[in-house]
C-alpha cells in the first residue's frame, strides 16, 4: 500500500473524536427522554386516579360507561360561540362530518355543543325535491328530517319538515311526555342546487344523552331513509359523546402547559383535549445546528400515527394497547417535531373506562437548546480540522523527503556517490544512513569487479612468465647450484602472486554471496527501464539507447539494484562493442510467467562458441576484438543477477549479422 493510503487509513482514526462525542449526546439525550417518559407517565397515572373517583367527569349517563360499542354514536363539538341559524355554515368551526347514506344521496351531520345547548348541521343530498304540503297535526308526506331522543327511558319522536326554504320548528310524533318539549327544536331549512341544508338547535337535557336522527326522501318512487337509525328501530338510540362541565374544569388547568393532555373514552372518542403550549426553540448562532443534532442523534423510527376515523375516534397501536389494559410509552415523529408520548389506562373495579394521552415535544429537553451542543460541535470540529491539518503536513513533510531520497537514488552513480542526509534524525534518517553504508560497500564492490580483469591480466602474464622461464632455465642443466637455486626462488614467488591472484578471485566470490541475502520488493520495471535508458543517454552520448517494451507495464518482484548493476554491465558491453552514432535498444518482454530483459546493439558477432560466455574470467572473442573489461566478470556478474531472479542469461547473433541481443530472463512474481 502507498505512503499515501496508509496516512488516509490513519487520518479515518481520527474520526473517533466526533464518535465519541456522538455517543456521549446519544447517552445524554437517552437519559433526557427517560426523565420525560417518566414525567409524562407520572402526569398520566395522576389524571386517571382523579378520574377514576369520579366517574361521572367521563359519562353523564353512568350507564354509557358499561354500554357495548355503537358505532352510530354521534360526537358532539365544543362550539366557542352558538351559530348563527341561517342554514349556511359559515360560522361552523372547520370539522370532519359524519356520512351516513350513500355516496350518492347522503346525509352529512355535524354536531356541536355550546353550553347547555346542542346544535346540529346537516347536509342532505336530493334530486328530487318535495316540501310538505299537509296541515298542522297530520302526518307530514313530503321530505323531513326525524330526531329520536330518550326522555324516561321512551323514545320520543321530533319531525321538521317545511313547505318552503326558512324557519323550521319541530312537531312530536307519538305519545309526548311532560318534560318533551318539541317547540324548543328549532332551526332553519335551506334550499341547495344539491338538495337541502339544515340548522337545528335543541336543549342538550331533551336529548336524554342519545339521539337518533335519520331523513326520509319522499319521491314518486316511495320513501327511501338515510340516518344513524331506522324508523322502526325500537331499542335506544346511539349515544352523544361530549365532554362534561366538570372534565373541561378538570383539563383547563393542563392548558398552555408544557405538555399536551387528551382523554378519550373506552372506545377512542375524545372528550377533552389541552394542547401543549408550542415553546420556540431556542435561537442558536447556526441555523443549520438543530438539523445537524437530529442526524446525529438519529430520526425515531416511523411509528403509526394517531388516526381519526369517520365515526370520530381516535386509533393508534399504543390507544389499542391501552384499551387491553396495558400502559405504553413511545418516541415518535409528527410534523410539529420529535414527541414523546404516554398512553395511560383509566381502570375501574368494572374494567377499561377511558384513556389518557400525555405528550411533550423534546425540545425542552434536548441538549440543542442549549449552547452545550453548539460549542461540542465547534470545538470537535476544531480538533478534527486541526488533526486532518496535521497529519497533510507531516504527509507533505514525508513525502518530500521520500521524492529526495528518490531522486537521489536516480543521480547515483551520475553524478551522486550517497543519498543526502536530513536534520530529523528519525528512522528515516536511520534507514539512510544504512543505504549510504551499503551503497559505500556497493561501490568498493563494483570497483573491485571492475579492475579486477585488468589486474588479473596483468599480474597473471608476469608470473606465468617468470615460471616459464625458470623452467626453461633449468631445462638446460648448465647452471651452478648457487643459480639453480636463484632460478627455483624466481619461480617460487611466481607461485606466490599467482596465489595470491586466487585469492583475490575468492574475494569476487563474495558477490554471490550477498546475493543470495538480496531482497525482493515490487518494482515497475518498464518504468525502472526508461529511467536507465535516459540515463544512458545521458552518460553515452556517443550512441542512442531506445527502449522496447509491451504495451502493459512489467510490475513484479525484482532486486532494483541488482537489475542496473546487470543492465550496467550488458550497457558497458555493447558500448565496447557498438559503432558510434548507432542504437542500442534496451527490450522489456514479459511472456506467461516469465520476464525477458535483452540488450541489442549493431557490431561483431559473437564467436560459434557462447555457452562459457557467462563464466567468470572468460572472453571468447577473437583477440582483436578484445578491448579491456570485454565479455568477462561483467557477463559473469549478469549471470548471478539472473539466477537470484530464477532466471537465466544467453546471448545470440541477430538473424541479419548486423548485431548481438545479450540478456537475461526473471519469474514474474
Amino acid at each position: 500500500m502507498k505512503l499515501r493510503y496508509q496516512l488516509a487509513a490513519l487520518s479515518l482514526t481520527f474520526l473517533a473524536i466526533p464518535w465519541a462525542g456522538c455517543e456521549f449526546l446519544k447517552s445524554n439525550e437517552k437519559t433526557l427522554s427517560l426523565l420525560q417518559e417518566q414525567s409524562l407517565k407520572a402526569t398520566g397515572e395522576a389524571i386517571a386516579h382523579g378520574l377514576y373517583n369520579d366517574k361521572t367527569l367521563l359519562y353523564p349517563e353512568p350507564m354509557r360507561a358499561n354500554a357495548p360499542f355503537n358505532d352510530r354514536s354521534l360526537q358532539l363539538k365544543r362550539l366557542l360561540s352558538g351559530p348563527i341559524l341561517d342554514g349556511y355554515f359559515g360560522d361552523w368551526p372547520e370539522g370532519a362530518w359524519r356520512r351516513f347514506g350513500t355516496e350518492r344521496r347522503p346525509l352529512d351531520l355535524r354536531l356541536g355543543k355550546h353550553g347547555e345547548q346542542l346544535f346540529i348541521a346537516a347536509k342532505i343530498a336530493d334530486d328530487s325535491k318535495t316540501y310538505d304540503t299537509t296541515t298542522p297535526g297530520t302526518e307530514p308526506s313530503g321530505d323531513r328530517l326525524v330526531l329520536v331522543t330518550w326522555l324516561g327511558n321512551q323514545r320520543q319522536r321530533y319531525v321538521i319538515s317545511t313547505a318552503a326554504p326558512g324557519k323550521v320548528v319541530a312537531r312530536l310524533l307519538g305519545r309526548q311526555l311532560a318534560s318533551a318539549h318539541s317547540n324548543a327544536i328549532a332551526g332553519h331549512w335551506a334550499d341547495t342546487s344539491a338538495g337541502y341544508q339544515l340548522e337545528l338547535t335543541l336543549p342538550l337535557a331533551l336529548s336524554g344523552e342519545r339521539l337518533g336522527i335519520y331523513y326520509l326522501d319522499a319521491d314518486e318512487g316511495g320513501v327511501s331513509v338515510r340516518g344513524n337509525i331506522a324508523p322502526l328501530d325500537t331499542e335506544a338510540p346511539p349515544w352523544l359523546v361530549h365532554s362534561t362541565a366538570g372534565i373541561d374544569q378538570w383539563i383547563s388547568r393542563y392548558q398552555n402547559q408544557g405538555i399536551g393532555v387528551q382523554i378519550l373514552d373506552r372506545w377512542g372518542w375524545p372528550l377533552a383535549t389541552a394542547l401543549e403550549i408550542e415553546r420556540p426553540p431556542q435561537a442558536t448562532t447556526f441555523w443549520l445546528t438543530p438539523w445537524l443534532y437530529r442526524q446525529i442523534l438519529g430520526t425515531p423510527p416511523p411509528s403509526s400515527a394517531k388516526k381519526t376515523t369517520a365515526t370520530g375516534q381516535i386509533t393508534s397501536p399504543a390507544i389499542a394497547t391501552a384499551q387491553r389494559g396495558l400502559e405504553t410509552q413511545e418516541t415518535v415523529a409528527t410534523p410539529g417535531g420529535i414527541k414523546t408520548r404516554s398512553t395511560t389506562p383509566i381502570k375501574s373495579s368494572e374494567g377499561l373506562i377511558g384513556i389518557i394521552v400525555t405528550e411533550s415535544t423534546r425540545n425542552q429537553y434536548l441538549s440543542v437548546s442549549t449552547p452545550a451542543f453548539e460549542a461540542l460541535l465547534v470545538g470537535g470540529t476544531g480538533a478534527l480540522i486541526l488533526c486532518f491539518v496535521a497529519v497533510f503536513i507531516f504527509a507533505i513533510v514525508l513525502g518530500k523527503r521520500i521524492s529526495r531520497l528518490s531522486k537521489a537514488t536516480q543521480n547515483l552513480g551520475l553524478t551522486d556517490t550517497t543519498l543526502p542526509l536530513d536534520r530529523f534524525n528519525d528512522e528515516l534518517t536511520q534507514l539512510t544512513k544504512a543505504f549510504n553504508m551499503q551503497l559505500h560497500q556497493q561501490q568498493q564492490l563494483q570497483a573491485y569487479l571492475k579492475a579486477l580483469p585488468q589486474s588479473l591480466a596483468h599480474e597473471i602474464r608476469t608470473p606465468l612468465a617468470i615460471i616459464r622461464s625458470a623452467m626453461a632455465l633449468l631445462a638446460d642443466g648448465e647452471q651452478s647450484l648457487h643459480e639453480q637455486q636463484q632460478i627455483m626462488a624466481r619461480a617460487e614467488s611466481g607461485v606466490d602472486r599467482l596465489t595470491q591472484l586466487l585469492n583475490t578471485m575468492n574475494e569476487a566470490n563474495q558477490l554471490e554471496q550477498i546475493m543470495e541475502h538480496e531482497p525482493l520488493t515490487t518494482t515497475d520495471m518498464t518504468a525502472l527501464i526508461e529511467e536507465l535508458a535516459a540515463a544512458y543517454n545521458v552518460t553515452f552520448p556517443k550512441c542512442t539507447f531506445a527502449v522496447l517494451a509491451d504495451e502493459t507495464a512489467v510490475v513484479t518482484q525484482i532486486s532494483p539494484d541488482l537489475i542496473v548493476q546487470a543492465l550496467d554491465k550488458l550497457i558497458a558491453n555493447a558500448i565496447s562493442f557498438a559503432q558510434p552514432g548507432t542504437t542500442i535498444a534496451l527490450k522489456l518482454s514479459h511472456r506467461g510467467l516469465w520476464w525477458r530483459l535483452t540488450v541489442i546493439n549493431l557490431g561483431p558477432p559473437l564467436p560459434n562458441d557462447t555457452d562459457r560466455l557467462f563464466a567468470p574470467m572468460v572472453s571468447l572473442r577473437d583477440r582483436d576484438q578484445k578491448t579491456e573489461g570485454s565479455l568477462g566478470l561483467g557477463l559473469y556478474i549478469v549471470s548471478l543477477v539472473a539466477r537470484h531472479h530464477s532466471g537465466e542469461p544467453w546471448a545470440h547473433n541477430l538473424e541479419d549479422g548486423t548485431g548481438v541481443e545479450v540478456g537475461f530472463s526473471g519469474l514474474l512474481v
